[in-house]
């Protein structure tokens, strides 16, 4: 059994939802925000394993995520790399403080990015006051990712951080079927454990023993299959 993936993509218009708090903008100039930032934006391709842009780079742009899946690096000054987030349709990335990335991002598999130059963008918010409320819901969004993320690694045991995981994971409209229950992976296990701060070894000894005690079962290299119920009462 194998199910494909529908290509699913987010227009700038859904940028105001992506966070988890409900917009405090009047819907007409959230229109007038996003229509403004379409215009100034060029539309971007990224083939899977492409870099979107490096840790120290200048951060000139702004991008948005349309469709497919990115991953967030960090890389220690000793060499290992940490991975810091997975970002989804919707979500806002190069929201910096100051002049550079302070990490790097990976495209998963194949990616649609609307690009925005940095100091258009500033500009542009002097005159429409929604785009500063919509970066604003995206800082949020990001913040909340994190805190998921810190609670994901307060977990007791590897096997429930794995656990919470693939939960949280299955929140993915575009990579999660509902109706067969069927997840995609669009990170490999290595990137898994450099997010749940495990081993490689351990996180696939993991996956082995899960589905030995059919938590989930394995359709290919790429998809499995969630015991939900299971899942939630481990």
């Amino acid at each position: 059994m194998v199910t494909s993936t529908v290509p699913y993509s987010r227009p700038l218009h859904n940028l105001e939802y992506s966070g988890e708090h409900a917009p405090s903008t009047p819907p007409s100039l959230v229109e007038e925000a996003c229509s403004a930032l379409e215009r100034i934006g060029c539309d971007l391709k990224k083939p899977a394993k492409s870099i979107v842009f490096r840790q120290g780079e200048s951060a000139d742009f702004i991008y948005f995520i349309q469709s497919g899946a990115l991953r967030l690096d960090y890389q220690l000054e000793d060499g290992r790399n940490l991975v810091l987030d997975f970002l989804w349709p919707g979500r806002v990335l190069g929201i910096v403080e100051n002049d550079v990335y302070a990490w790097s991002a990976i495209a998963l598999v194949d990616v649609h990015l609307k690009r925005l130059r940095r100091s258009a963008v500033q500009t542009l918010a002097q005159n429409y006051p929604g785009i500063t409320d919509l970066l604003l819901k995206q800082k949020t969004a990001s913040l909340m990712a994190a805190k998921n993320h810190i609670i994901l690694m307060s977990h007791p045991t590897a096997t429930s951080k794995l656990i919470g995981f693939l939960l949280d994971y299955s929140k993915q409209p575009e990579y999660f079927n509902q109706a067969t229950q069927v997840l995609t992976l669009v990170m490999s296990r290595k990137d898994i454990a450099d997010y749940l701060g495990m081993t490689f070894e351990t996180t696939s000894r993991i996956f082995k023993y899960l589905e030995t005690k059919n938590y989930i079962k394995k359709i290919n290299h790429r998809q499995i299959q969630l015991n939900t119920r299971m899942l939630l009462d481990p």
